[in-house]
């Protein structure tokens, strides 16, 4: 069976020194709270892959990738095995409009939450290890 590539973008801003991220409700295939993922196409690198899902699911321009947090991730689900090949840290302005329309719609809302509210939020546990361990000096 094939593994299905994705990467997962950790998108934050600071409104002061706190940080705040940006989690998706997603209703596509299973409903709860993820940071934006997407899987990646022929051809593509893991930032152009990174580049073009935040295009596409936030609408979003001004971001910018600040790095890779060197960190992996596999399950399987409906059948078929999948792979976070890479998480990025991304930096993006909270003041900026998101906007969710897409042909198919995977989300239908989004939150801007501090810290301890996105990990209340957040559905998967290996999600909420990977944010706990982010430190918010390391943000700013």
């Amino acid at each position: 069976m094939k593994t299905i590539k994705k990467v997962q973008a950790i998108i934050y801003d600071l409104k002061g020194k706190k940080p705040y991220f940006l989690i998706l409700h997603r209703v596509l295939r299973w409903k709860g709270w993820e940071p934006l993922k997407g899987t990646t196409r022929k051809g593509e690198t893991r930032r152009q892959t990174l580049k073009r899902e935040i295009g596409e699911e936030t609408r979003l321009k001004n971001f910018k990738i600040i790095k890779s947090l060197g960190k992996k991730e596999k399950w399987e689900a409906l059948g078929k095995k999948y792979a976070i090949v890479d998480i990025f840290l991304v930096r993006a302005d909270m003041n900026e409009k998101v906007s969710l329309k897409q042909k198919v719609v995977e989300h239908d809302k989004y939150l801007w939450a501090d810290k301890k509210t996105a990990l209340k939020k957040l559905t998967w546990p290996k999600t909420k290890k990977i944010l706990k361990q982010i430190k918010e000096k390391s943000l700013n």
